[in-house]
């Protein structure tokens, strides 16, 4: 599995929200020169943690993004997710595929066990530590 562009800008992005002034919000543009994210990537994934809670936005000419959680609430796996959707190591355990060797495969339920791990420490660490 590979962290994607798209996951490492969000997680720039969430990292700095978890450091910045609390309640202003930041234009795309002011978000896309401080992060270091190409502007054409950054209305997706700000898109992307709006729908999923993790920022808000507000339009006109005092709007932008901010946070509207905690730093302490919001994950590793929360961001990732928000961008990526579902983590899927193997196309056997995405739920409604089908396989049919899966009661012979001794590989799925290893992969889902790897699966398992990784979400459950993409869970453990919150934004906030990645910023200490």
């Amino acid at each position: 599995m590979k962290i994607t562009k798209a996951s490492d800008y969000a997680l720039r992005v969430v990292g700095f929200f978890a450091t910045a002034e609390k309640n202003r919000y930041y234009m795309r543009n002011e978000l896309s020169e401080i992060c270091n994210v190409p502007d054409s990537f950054l209305g997706k994934i700000l898109q992307n943690l709006v729908k999923s809670g993790i920022l808000e936005s507000e339009r006109g000419k005092r709007g932008g993004f901010k946070m509207s959680k905690n730093p302490e609430e919001v994950t590793v796996y929360d961001i990732i997710r928000s961008v990526e959707g579902d983590v899927v190591i193997n196309e056997c355990l995405v739920e409604g595929n089908t396989c049919k060797i899966s009661g012979n495969c001794k590989i799925h339920n290893i992969l889902d066990q790897v699966r398992c791990n990784l979400i459950n420490e993409l869970k453990r660490f919150s934004i906030s530590d990645l910023v200490r």
